[in-house]
């Protein structure tokens, strides 16, 4: 119970101490908001409407009450403000009525609801179109529209209008319309489409050249690996084979040497198993040199040349391979 007094006491001094949100004017601001009204009155009476506006601006925006409202969108009506006249009609309608409030109040509120639904009807619409490109910016007399105005019937008063469009790339196309009361009209801007960031030009004819160096794609082609790996290969296939055809001779040799009528001795049998293997070694190394042979002229028979290769093939491979007693190329062109 205690703290809840103590909470209702906090929020009366915070709400004591705040400053009235409608705090009524001083003596000084009363003074001058009567002196703007007068000269409101008199620049009516001169003709002069743009002035007496300012002056009745003044002092609505001193005093905020219905009759200033009220000669302010009087004054502005008498301009051919129709919109402006309307909105401040409907402000002195929608003021809250305060306890002992002075009758010409009420009398304001009862005339701006008169002219709100008198002008209502009278004021003009245009809807804007923009067709083509879209457009960056819409404006009507220097005031930019909002995007989502677009399409839509947008009020303006009576009078000639200026209306212009402007696309991404600064392209602007400018239409005015003459409204009367009352007016329903639609006005139409074409855009042309913006030109992109970027522009693709076309492709440049290929010049001939007389000697072309050759480049790494063609010294890397199919071709040129089977035509330099075949011959290698054959090269170092034939000399392994030479060399150990060589030494098993000469092991048979040895060999021979030590047996007699086809009956060797025991220690000729390391010899023997030597002999063996150096022969398959050099099978192996010959039949590889043949292989190589292959793949060398079968690089010397596919095309060269990079573009040669991609009209041809789109992938080239081939592998030698090596098993228990055979040997063998694989490839695909």
């Amino acid at each position: 119970m205690g703290s809840r007094r103590i909470a209702i006491a906090l929020v009366v001094a915070v709400l004591g101490a705040a400053p009235q949100a409608s705090a009524a004017p001083s003596a000084a601001q009363r003074e001058t908001a009567r002196r703007l009204m007068d000269e409101g009155k008199e620049r009516m009476r001169a003709g002069d409407t743009e002035r007496a506006v300012e002056a009745y601006q003044k002092a609505h925006d001193l005093m905020h009450v219905p009759t200033t409202g009220m000669a302010l969108a009087r004054a502005q009506l008498a301009t051919g403000r129709l919109v402006e006249a309307r909105d401040v009609a409907l402000e002195v309608v929608r003021m809250v009525r305060e306890n002992g409030e002075p009758a010409v109040f009420e009398k304001a509120r009862r005339d701006a609801r008169a002219l709100e639904a008198n002008l209502k009807p009278r004021i003009p619409t245009v809807r804007i179109v923009v067709k083509g490109g879209p457009a960056t910016r819409v404006t009507v007399d220097g005031t930019e529209v909002a995007p989502l105005l677009l399409g839509e019937p947008v009020a303006m008063n009576p009078g000639k209008h200026t209306i212009v469009a402007r696309n991404a790339d600064g392209t602007e196309k400018q239409a005015d319309v003459q409204l009367a009361e009352r007016d329903v009209k639609e006005v139409e801007l074409a855009l042309p489409v913006p030109h992109p960031a970027v522009i693709a030009s076309e492709p440049a004819s290929p010049r001939p050249s007389l000697a072309p160096a050759p480049s790494r794609d063609e010294r890397t082609t199919p071709a040129n690996v089977l035509l330099v790996g075949g011959f290698g290969l054959a090269v170092a296939g034939l000399a392994v084979g030479g060399v150990t055809g060589a030494l098993t001779l000469s092991k048979a040799g040895e060999v021979k040497a030590q047996c007699e009528n086809n009956i060797c001795a025991p220690e000729a049998r390391r010899d023997l198993d030597s002999a063996s293997s150096l022969a398959t070694i050099s099978t192996i190394g010959f039949a590889v040199a043949g292989v190589g042979a292959v793949c060398g002229v079968v690089g010397l028979l596919l095309p060269r040349t990079t573009t040669e290769t991609a009209l041809q093939s789109r992938d080239g491979r081939a592998a030698v391979w090596v098993g228990p007693g055979s040997v063998g190329l694989r490839g695909s062109f």
